[in-house]
């Protein structure tokens, strides 16, 4: 069975190829994590023959082997929850062993710390420090290395003590697995307390326990170990990767599903049990699922998207499924029982069915995207796929061929009844299905649910009956079985192809079908993320081609150099030269250090380097002057730990001599949090850069990544979703503060005043897994903070203001277009922004972007069109944004959605909108530089998230798009006495401002009368077009589809013909209307319409217009020509604003503020155009170099408001 290596895995691999130093297994020989569960461990491969490992809590030897070690975990096979161990039979082991302080024969209390490594050549040498009760400091240093005597691997540690205090310095230890009594030599005083033999299997073992005194000075002893023991080690201990007999569950706990999901509990994904519970466990499910899981995206039981696991073959996918379908196996269910024994029949359809009448059912499959009930579907739509089938029978989702969420499916035909009398029939669905026989309803099994039996009964007489089963299908698993009671075999049987039929009328038409989704409006940036980099920033590369950075922690030397340390195999930091430049060529990367365990922070002070590694802080210290790293000293180690995998440090920052990290809670398998917590985690911790005493600044914390210096050169957290975070958050670091989660001291904190965050981000709107908060001091944006984003990905901008001395603020959008989701960001000495990405399986990672990337953003001082902030005021909400919006587009309370909300913290996995409601504009304020809009909220409430939309957008002065339409404002607090500036500014429809006047705008429709309006070849203007609420309106069908009015006709709105212009108009198109302007329109009674000349901005109900299925057919098209970059209309009974531009036979189309089409009229392209479109037959089409512009009447109602047109 081939298998495919992990790709850190793989890294860790090559890194030790790639180093000649023979005298060791790996090129990272020295490294730290936790090991065999136990934290604070350092391994050393000293030789391919001899491992050790020392647990730095205590400086005691834990362990010296051979096997080597399996290293698994994130950072090394994406697993999360498994940590490495050790492999093989160990030498030595840990027990009853312990370092003695003694005066005058008896042991006294002492203080013990780390200090670190040295390694020096290929040796290691690992240093401690006693510190007496008197404060007498004794210092320790050993160095282990592989000896070997004849057949035996043996052990010598070499220790150097300075110990100038009156105490003695002892080890009582054992000496491990030896031949006999006499395996050892040392010079130091060795007191045996028990010498015993010990037998494993057929060989004999000594085993000696003892003191060792350590003199000052230098002091060693070998030990060598029983050769037999190797064999022993050796035997039972290897296994093939290729083993195919690896249980589910064992390739569960190997790889990434942890990270979302639990056996029993919902957090990230669903719980195992609720999966078992919803699918079938048939083969069609079990491959089904088995492909979601290597494909990965998103499902149907949320919004989180599931990764991808392109490297899982499928055998060992499915291994997966059944074991997670099993789990439900002893609830008893009637669904094996009401499956009759037969196999899930699949539905597979086509666009069209050429054949005649045939045996069996005609199905009809339309799609439900908008969730509609069964019977209204198939009465206002066309069916997408449709085809015989011989029984209804389809156990699973995988078997719904063509498509498996949101449809429904008709099944049809004739019922054959040979002997009149009371017949049963069973419907068993899930959804919900109906079936009705002779237009009558026998079984109603509606709605949303899972399996479920429905039986009925209906006296039927001896012939053909018409029957008709209805199956809505929502998401999830799917059934659809229909039986009928067979009196003869005393139980219920499909109802197949023997007893029914179909007619060629049963048959009918199918239409090709766009979704949805894809017709209505869909602009990035307006409640979708953002697809490219801010206009005021120029993106660069910062790495070579082939480095690839899992960053954990940046930050600068003097001499500009940046230095980086990764969260991988290898848990190294880099120097990087030369990444100004941008170009990846010229930049040079060398690795100065390696072994760190997770490192997720660091910080240059007085060009020394301190990296944060998951159970300690770190001194990076070169005692040779080659930039190699020699000496990595243990600043802090200062606080408790465990072997939990999510254990993370997030780090780092440095003010007046202190660092500050966060420290993450531990978590079970799929994220929920452990119980029992050790007291330390959840916490913001200082640590005396002097001493490495570390203080506990805040707690209430679960998984801050992300710790930075931001407005005010305060400190701020980012902190992620899950229990006790309803979603994820920025908040202000206070003395003393607790932030919410109480998954560490659950009834300690009973009562606590949770410290509200500076904003909050609604999860997978704007937010999911955020990091890193720093200040954003450049241009318009002075004052404000950024932070990063790794699974929403990007770089969120956040507006602080201090309400009542607290801060809060505003949440916007700001770049995306990164290579990888952003874990670290950091300013450079050259004030670029330089950002480092990261990715990981589980749910941490930008979907579709690398899980590495170093970048850097250049301000370029260009201007973008957004807001730029939001305030709060006593009586509703001020804004301000960038630029000045345009003149003359009428801007209001109706171009904005306002909703607030409320989280409360529980101890479910993250939490709902609570109390979500519409918020209304009392008055709405313009200022008179059209800068800053003031909106009066009277219903605003304290604790809640207030979402602003600019559900219509518009344009600025400078004919900018909005960048982005949205902000979420944080109340924690309403400022009190500070109302917002009101102005005198009115909405006036059909107008021109003092402004317009002065550029030559020139009105062509007042609201008041049609007077200058005209049919297009006419003199007069058909009564379906009148003046409705200010608006030109035409009238369409009424109710009995008949006009209400005798003429229309397309209406002329220009006084004369225009070259050069820019045209402005509002529209609003009613339910499944069409209409359009047409331009450039040359009038002459030799034309019989209007776009027999003038090509036409298309104006349509998208989703609801037959017209919206076709390319080029959407509202905003160039009509059947070029499609728009966007999908920028609003949905019907809404105004549209519209802008149309043509200069020197350039055109530009505008709808709601964006550009939807440009393009020159006269050049190869454009005949190229119009040959592969409707009007190629036309041979005046598109040829005007000037004309009129006319509002199309396609006998939908319509309506237009503020035309306008100026001449450039």
């Amino acid at each position: 069975m081939k298998r495919v290596l992990p790709f850190l895995l793989v890294l860790w691999i090559v890194a030790c190829t790639a180093e000649k130093e023979a005298e060791h297994p790996l090129a990272v020989w020295v490294f730290r994590s936790v090991l065999d569960q136990k934290p604070r461990m350092v391994t050393a491969a000293i030789d391919s023959s001899l491992w050790v490992a020392y647990d730095t809590q205590t400086g005691l030897l834990y362990k010296a082997w051979q096997g080597g070690v399996l290293l698994d975990g994130a950072v090394y096979t994406m697993a999360h929850g498994p940590q490495p161990t050790s492999l093989g039979n160990p030498y030595f082991e840990s027990e009853d062993q312990s370092w003695l302080l003694m005066s005058e024969g008896n042991s006294v209390a002492f203080d013990f710390q780390y200090k670190g490594h040295v390694i020096k050549g290929t040796n290691v040498i690992f240093n401690y420090e006693i510190t007496s009760p008197e404060g007498d400091k004794i210092q320790i240093s050993e160095s282990p290395s592989f000896v070997k005597n004849e057949s035996q691997n043996g052990l010598k540690r070499d220790f150097e003590i300075q110990n100038a205090s009156s105490y003695q310095l002892a080890l009582k230890t054992n000496l491990g697995i030896l031949m006999n009594e006499q395996d050892y030599k040392t010079l130091a005083p060795f007191e045996i307390i028990t010498s015993l033999e010990v037998g494993v299997a057929d060989l004999k073992f000594q085993v000696v326990k003892g003191i060792f005194t350590l003199n000052n000075g230098h002091t060693e002893w070998e030990v060598y170990y029983h050769p037999a023991f190797d064999q022993l080690a050796s035997s039972g201990t290897e296994s093939s990767a290729d083993d195919a007999s690896v249980s589910g569950l064992a390739m569960i706990e190997k790889s990434d599903c942890s990270a979302c999901h639990n056996e029993k509990l919902k957090t990230v994904g669903p719980a195992y049990l609720t999966i078992a519970k919803k699918y079938g466990d048939d083969q069609a499910t079990v491959e089904m699922l088995a492909g979601k899981i290597i494909n990965g995206g998103g499902g149907v039981w949320g919004v989180e998207m599931m990764t991808a696991h392109p490297d899982l073959i499928p055998n060992d996918a499915a291994q997966i499924v059944r074991y997670i379908l099993r789990l439900d196996d002893k609830i008893l269910t009637p669904f094996d029982k009401y499956a009759v024994g037969e196999k899930s029949v699949p539905l597979n359809l086509s666009e069209k069915y050429e054949g005649g009448a045939g045996k069996g059912f005609m199905a009809h499959l339309y799609l439900n995207s908008d969730h509609s009930e069964p019977l209204d579907v198939i009465e206002k739509s066309v069916p997408a796929r449709q085809g015989p089938i011989s029984k209804i029978h389809t156990l699973s989702e995988a078997d719904l061929i063509n498509f498996q969420e949101h449809i429904v499916v008709e099944y049809k035909g004739f019922l054959n009844i040979e002997q009149e009398g009371s017949y049963d029939f069973r419907l068993i669905s899930d959804d919900g299905s109906f079936l009705f026989l002779d237009d009558q309803i026998v079984i109603d099994n509606g709605g949303d649910h899972g399996r479920q039996i429905r039986d009925g009964e209906m006296f039927l007489k001896a012939g053909l009956h018409p029957i008709k089963v209805l199956f809505g299908q929502g998401g999830g698993g799917a059934m659809i079985s229909l039986q009928w009671f067979d009196k003869l075999a005393e139980s219920f049987v499909l109802l197949d192809d023997k007893v029914v039929s179909f007619e060629l009328s049963d048959v009918g038409e199918t239409a090709s079908y766009v979704p949805a989704g894809q017709l209505t409006k869909g602009i990035p940036g307006d409640a979708l993320p953002l697809q490219a980099v801010h206009p005021a920033f120029k993106l660069a590369q910062a790495r070579p081609d082939d480095f690839m950075p899992r960053v954990g922690g940046i930050d600068f030397l003097s001499d500009g150099r940046m230095v980086v340390c990764t969260w991988d195999s290898l848990g190294p930091v880099y120097i990087i030269e030369n990444w100004e430049s941008g170009i990846p060529d010229k930049m040079n990367v060398k690795r100065i250090a390696f072994g760190l365990a997770e490192p997720l922070g660091l910080k240059v002070v007085d060009d020394q380097i301190y990296v944060l590694q998951k159970q300690e802080l770190t001194k990076l210290i070169d005692l040779d002057g080659d930039e190699l790293i020699d000496e990595y000293q243990t600043v802090s180690n200062d606080w408790k730990v465990s072997g939990n995998f999510h254990e993370f440090a997030f780090g780092l920052v440095y003010q007046e001599g202190f660092f500050y990290a966060t420290l993450a809670t531990a978590i079970t398998p799929g994220g929920a949090s452990a119980n029992p917590q050790i007291s330390d985690r959840g916490k913001v911790i200082q640590i005396d850069k002097a001493t490495g005493k570390v203080a506990f600044i805040a707690s209430g914390l679960r998984t801050p990544n992300g710790i930075g210096v931001g407005k005010d050169n305060e400190i701020f957290v980012a902190d992620n979703q899950g229990d006790w975070l309803p979603a994820s958050k920025i908040i202000h670091i206070k003395e003393g503060a607790f932030y919410g989660s109480r998954s560490v001291d659950f009834e300690g904190t009973a009562g606590v005043q949770e410290t509200l965050p500076v904003v909050w981000l609604p999860q997978d709107e704007i937010g999911n897994s955020p990091s890193t908060p720093i200040s954003l001091d450049l241009g318009p944006y002075k004052g404000q903070m950024i932070h990063g984003e790794v699974t929403n990905g990007g770089i969120k901008r956040v507006f602080i203001e201090k309400v009542n001395g607290h801060y809060q603020g505003a949440l916007f959008r700001f770049v995306q277009g990164l290579e990888a989701g952003v874990n670290r960001m950091t300013w450079a000495p050259n004030g670029s922004l330089v950002i480092g990405g990261v990715g990981s399986s589980g749910n941490w990672g930008h979907t579709g972007k690398f899980w590495y990337g170093l970048q850097s953003l250049t301000y370029n001082e260009q201007s973008a069109f957004e807001m730029l902030s939001v305030s709060a005021k006593s009586n509703g909400f001020e804004i301000t944004f960038t630029e000045p919006i345009m003149e003359g587009q009428n801007i209001s309370a109706e171009d904005f959605m306002i909703q607030q909300w409320r989280y409360e913290p529980t101890s479910e996995y993250g939490g709902p909108k609570l109390d979500l409601e519409n918020l209304q504009v009392k008055s709405f304020h313009l200022s008179t530089d059209r800068k800053t809009v003031f909106m009066e909220l009277p219903g605003i409430k304290e604790n809640r998230v207030v979402y602003f939309r600019i559900i219509r957008p518009f344009a600025s002065a400078s004919g900018n798009e909005l960048w982005t339409t949205e902000s979420w404002y944080t109340l924690n607090q309403i400022p009190e006495n500070l109302p917002g500036q009101t102005t005198d500014y009115k909405v006036a429809h059909n107008t021109l401002t003092d402004e317009e006047l002065t550029n030559g705008w020139k009105l062509l429709f007042d609201g008041k009368s049609t007077t200058g309006l005209r049919n297009y070849n006419s003199t007069e203007l058909g009564e379906k077009w009148n003046i409705q609420d200010e608006s030109l309106h035409l009238v369409g069908v009424n109710a009995g589809g008949e006009w209400k009015y005798k003429s229309g006709g397309d209406v002329v709105v220009t006084d004369k013909v225009y070259k050069d212009y820019e045209f402005y108009i509002e529209w609003k198109i009613a339910p499944k209307g069409n209409s359009g302007v047409i331009y450039n329109v040359i009038e002459d009674p030799k034309f019989g319409a209007p776009w027999l000349t003038g090509p036409e901005m298309q104006i349509l109900d998208n989703a609801g217009h037959p017209d919206g299925q076709f390319p080029k057919h959407l509202a905003g098209d160039l009509y059947d020509m070029i499609a728009s970059k966007v999908i920028s209309a609003n949905g019907p009974n809404q105004w549209n604003r519209a802008r149309l531009i043509v200069k020197d036979g350039h055109v530009e189309q505008w709808l709601n503020g964006f550009k939807s089409v440009s393009f020159d009229f006269w050049t190869e392209e454009w005949d190229q155009r119009v040959k592969n479109s409707k009007f190629k037959d036309m041979s005046a089409f598109g040829t005007g170099h000037e004309g009129h512009i006319v509002l199309q009447d396609h006998t939908d109602e319509v309506w237009f408001r503020n035309i306008k047109i100026r001449s450039l």
